[in-house]
């Protein structure tokens, strides 16, 4: 039987590691270039935060807010705002009072005293030293911080990197498509080289069967009409004898024929039908030696583009064949279309399958003692004839399940 196309998986897999491997360094490569922008928005930021610091020193609490104007007028590619923070909240800010942003601790002169402490210049708010209760608090200045708000055109670096991201991740999704592709079109390969394989060898087989056929038939036809001469001549109590000549002959002329019918099968003439109404009709015929039933399920009309009569000696073949493992049974006929195909399933309760399902479909391979061992061979050179497949399959619950794919309606 001839494979259906798969996916060569080894393609898939090699496109999968190459694609996470890719993934991955665009991911290292993103975060580099984050880890890059980073250190050079804080290291532009820490220049500007040193700046401001020397600017500050040199200035009282009053003139913070000038100082803080100029600075960012100097620096405003690279900062949007900028605060004076103390202890106890801000003391000077131009647009970085209430947004989080770069921070550094500064030192800044003895004129920022008395701003921290919350008293005014000579008070001697307690940072003088002596007695009482602000005595030494003043030994020392209070942590002051600078806090800058960097400018948007600071922000602007990490959308290289989330480019190089997207841009790995797009690059993996390709390689596996691609991938996918490739590997359907070996796949597809690789089941048409199958097909013309098993197409020659099943002509070489079939000449072979044809011309040996035609040598026997008429040697065979002297036995049979010699036998069934001496059938009345004979003495009663050798006629049990001419009998069974007659008997073999017959099925050898059977056999015969069933061969021919393998070799040289007509060339098909495609036309759309409605497969599910064929079904029935071939159902409705019953099989010949039982009473037992043969149930078609089918939602609906499925169109197929096939020769009408080769499928319906293919389906009176898969019925017989049923009938053959399971006598008493209903056969289950379902019939569908899937993915662009016309499917139809016939399904028994017998003993199951005792061989290779590939093998039953060749010529003279049959578990049955009376079987020819050619109905299954003519089913798939006749489905193969009209672009289509035959498999047999397990039935879960015990039986087998014969499937016929025929090309759908349009292919």
């Amino acid at each position: 039987m001839i494979r259906s196309s798969r996916t060569p998986l080894w393609i898939v897999v090699l496109s999968v590691v190459f694609a996470s491997a890719l993934l991955g360094t665009a991911g290292l490569a993103s975060r580099t270039l984050r880890q890059r922008d980073a250190a050079v928005r804080d290291g532009v930021l820490s220049r500007a935060a040193h700046e401001l610091e020397s600017s500050l020193r040199a200035v009282t609490p009053d003139d913070a807010a000038a100082v803080l104007e100029e600075f960012l007028s100097r620096n405003a590619k690279s900062v949007d705002g900028a605060a004076v923070i103390g202890p106890g909240g801000v003391l000077a800010s131009a647009g970085a009072d209430s947004v989080d942003g770069y921070e550094v601790t500064a030192a800044l002169g003895r004129e920022w005293r008395p701003a921290l402490l919350g008293a005014e210049p000579g008070s001697g708010g307690g940072f003088m030293g002596g007695r009482g209760p602000g005595a030494g608090a003043g030994r020392g200045m209070p942590p002051i911080r600078l806090r800058l708000r960097p400018a948007p055109a600071l922000g602007r670096e990490p959308a290289l990197a989330g480019l190089v991201l997207a841009g790995g991740g797009a690059a993996a999704l390709a390689l596996v498509g691609l991938a996918l592709v490739a590997a359907r079109g070996l796949a597809e390969r690789e089941r048409r080289e199958a097909a013309e394989a098993e197409g020659q060898r099943l002509a070489t087989v079939a000449r072979a069967g044809a011309g040996l056929a035609h040598r026997l038939r008429n040697p065979l036809a002297v036995v049979k009409g010699t036998a069934q001469l001496l059938d009345g001549r004979v003495p009663e109590g050798e006629r049990e004898r001419v009998v069974r000549i007659v008997t073999a002959s017959e099925r050898m002329e059977t056999i015969l024929s069933r061969l021919l019918d393998f070799a040289r099968p007509p060339d098909p003439q495609p036309a759309t039908f409605d497969l599910a109404a064929l079904a029935r009709e071939v159902a409705s015929r019953g099989v010949e030696g039982t009473a037992a039933g043969v149930a078609v399920r089918a939602d609906r009309a499925v169109p197929a583009r096939a020769d009408r009569e080769h499928v319906e000696t293919i389906l009176e073949e898969l019925l017989a064949n049923a009938r053959a493992f399971d006598p008493e049974g209903t056969l289950e006929v379902t019939v569908r279309a899937e993915g662009g195909r016309a499917l139809v399933e016939v399904a028994d309760r017998g003993p199951g399958l005792d061989l290779d399902p590939a093998s039953a479909f060749e010529p003279y391979v049959t578990s049955r003692p009376e079987g020819t061992g050619l109905g299954l061979a003519i089913v798939r050179s006749l489905a193969v004839a009209n672009g289509g497949t035959a498999s047999l399959a397990p039935r879960p619950g015990g039986g087998c399940v014969a499937t016929l794919a025929l090309p759908g309606e349009g292919a």
